[in-house]
């Protein structure tokens, strides 16, 4: 590569950083306006969207891995929240500084283990789940967004597992080796790849093989002869978060 091309790219690198800093200040700012009353929790919370979209943006332009997976999950926290909120601006600061310590990262070209960081953030927010205990254990749940997701969100959620929710099934594929969840639960039904598709990738890869996975279907497990045999069937109804305690106590996860 030329003289030029790497003062090209070290120029390049050199704005995106700029650009990541300025959207956590103005992200940060939002919050700050909405605390002394500048603007409100609504407007506040849509300003803090367009941030974290520009965020998540640059991140996977510039392969900025552990802030991408970041950003992901930043998105996720405020997907169902309709406002900012007093309570939810304390949890917003806290994965800008989050955020800020990928790319503090990324600019000394050091790895970062996200996956640490994951358990550290505050759960998903837009959710009255009333007084739960929260437990330690993450669980991604791989479904298109809609009602189904919601209530099946809202279940785990009330049982004091740690969410995260993603749309698609090669998004998943991307984030499970970083964020390496507990159990991933994927509806056999998705775009792209199947639910199927997904948990017989998952155990192929050495780095995700021995996370547990479920998949979520209609029809018992003999009807699906490609899925591997250790990955259980789940099926929505009034049972579904027993069954879903069940089937992580068979597999070492309670």
């Amino acid at each position: 590569m030329s003289t030029t091309d790497n003062d090209l790219l070290e120029e390049l690198r050199t704005e995106a950083i700029d650009t990541v800093e300025d959207r956590l200040r103005n992200l940060t700012e939002a919050v700050q306006d909405f605390q002394t009353g500048i603007i409100k929790g609504g407007d506040a919370l849509a300003a803090i969207r367009l941030e974290a979209h520009s965020l998540k943006s640059v991140a996977q332009s510039f392969e900025m891995k552990s802030l991408k997976v970041m950003c992901h999950r930043f998105e996720d926290y405020f997907f169902n929240m309709k406002e900012l909120t007093v309570e939810s601006c304390k949890d917003i600061l806290f994965y800008a500084d989050r955020m800020a310590e990928c790319l503090e990262a990324f600019i000394q070209n050091r790895e970062i283990d996200v996956s640490q960081m994951m358990r550290k953030l505050p759960n998903k927010g837009g959710f009255n789940v009333g007084d739960i205990t929260v437990t330690d254990i993450e669980v991604m749940l791989v479904m298109e967004p809609g009602i189904a997701t919601k209530i099946v969100t809202r279940e785990l959620l009330e049982c004091g597992y740690r969410m995260i929710n993603v749309a698609s099934t090669m998004d998943a594929i991307q984030l499970i080796p970083s964020m390496k969840p507990d159990a991933v639960i994927v509806s056999r039904v998705m775009p792209e790849l199947t639910g199927i598709d997904l948990a017989c990738a998952l155990r192929a890869m050495p780095s995700t093989r021995d996370i547990p996975v479920a998949l979520i279907a209609t029809s018992q497990k003999e009807k699906y002869t490609d899925l591997p045999a250790d990955v259980p069937v789940l099926r929505k109804g009034a049972n579904f978060a027993d069954d879903v305690a069940d089937v992580f106590v068979k597999l070492g996860i309670l």
